[in-house]
């Protein structure tokens, strides 16, 4: 526990409300630079996302539910102990995104930023809540009228944290 911060929980702002709680589990959505360098459902990127969310799960973070959107990213997870401490979620995302970053840019041959700078954070306080949000997500391409069935969405998925 941080002795200028007894529970852990703290609230900042930029553009975005970043709420940050150590232990907690968040629903984050992640979204590219306007305009848009990418479609990110492209089958060669979106695997390259699919494949960094799914690195990163069960060693910096659990991951529950996700799904790739042509801008943007949703998904819910829950940080990890690394090195004794729970890093806050801007420094799990920081990485997640800094190596998608790399690894798109080196595949398109281009450079520069690629995503916005903040996501948008909430974190996950009952299982109602989670259960709202994993509806959200996987609802997510049909509200977007890109399928009619949400099964047959290709870049929706469960990570090792199942669900709460």
């Amino acid at each position: 526990m941080d002795s200028d911060n007894p529970t852990g929980f703290h609230k900042r702002r930029r553009h975005l409300p970043q709420w940050h709680e150590r232990g907690a589990t968040y629903f984050v959505t992640f979204t590219l630079r306007r305009p848009l360098p990418i479609d990110l459902t492209r089958p060669d990127i979106g695997s390259m996302v699919l494949s960094a969310l799914l690195e990163g799960d069960g060693t910096r973070y659990l991951l529950y539910d996700h799904t790739i959107m042509p801008d943007h990213v949703h998904l819910i997870l829950k940080p990890l102990i690394e090195d004794g401490r729970v890093p806050a979620l801007s420094l799990v995302m920081g990485k997640l995104k800094g190596s998608l970053s790399r690894e798109i840019n080196r595949a398109l041959g281009r450079q520069g930023p690629l995503w916005q700078d903040e996501s948008y954070t909430r974190i996950i306080r009952n299982e109602a809540e989670y259960h709202e949000k994993a509806r959200y997500i996987y609802h997510n391409p049909v509200r977007r009228d890109l399928i009619a069935d949400p099964a047959e969405w290709p870049w929706w998925g469960m990570g090792s944290g199942g669900g709460l």
